[in-house]
C-alpha cells in the first residue's frame, strides 16, 4: 500500500495557521512568552513529564497547553535542525524575513522555501499530537 498523496500546500497552510493562531494561544494559557526572552531554543519549552498528571491535568487549560508545548518541542526535537532553525526564526523569535535572511544568508525566497519544508516535516513530526497534514483526495470513478 502507498502512502497517500499529500497536499502540501494545504498543510503547509495549517501547520502554518497552527503555529501563528494555536501556538501563540497555548503560551497565552500556559502563561508562557517566548517573545520577550532574547535567545529562545527547545530548552525553554517545557519538558513532556511536566504535565503527566493524569486526568486532572486534561480538566485544566493551563496544564493542557503546557503539555501541548511539551508535544511541539518533542516534534521539532524529531526534525532536522537547519529545519527547525527556520520555524524558530519565524514563530518563536518572530523575526521578519530580512532578519531571517540575514542571519542564514540565504534569499528570502530561498528562505521561504525552507521554512515550508519545515513545516512540512513538523507535520509529519506532530502527526501523533495533532493531525496538521492534509491528504490529497483521490477520485473514484
Amino acid at each position: 500500500m502507498l502512502l497517500p498523496e499529500l497536499d502540501h500546500k494545504a498543510t503547509i497552510k495549517q501547520v502554518k495557521r497552527f503555529f501563528g493562531k494555536d501556538f501563540q494561544t497555548l503560551q497565552n494559557m500556559a502563561h508562557v512568552s517566548y517573545m520577550d526572552i532574547k535567545s529562545p531554543t527547545l530548552s525553554d519549552l517545557p519538558n513532556k513529564s511536566v504535565a503527566s498528571n493524569g486526568i486532572d491535568s486534561k480538566m485544566n487549560n493551563h496544564m493542557y497547553a503546557i503539555e501541548m508545548l511539551a508535544e511541539v518541542k518533542e516534534a521539532l526535537s524529531g526534525i532536522k535542525e537547519d529545519s527547525r532553525k527556520f520555524i524558530e526564526y519565524r514563530y518563536f523569535k518572530q523575526l521578519t524575513w530580512y532578519d531571517i535572511t540575514e542571519l542564514t544568508g540565504y534569499s528570502r525566497t530561498q528562505s521561504n522555501k525552507l521554512l515550508n519544508s519545515a513545516l512540512i516535516e513538523f507535520a509529519y513530526a506532530f502527526v501523533d499530537t495533532e493531525d496538521l497534514r492534509v491528504i490529497k483526495q483521490t477520485r473514484t470513478q
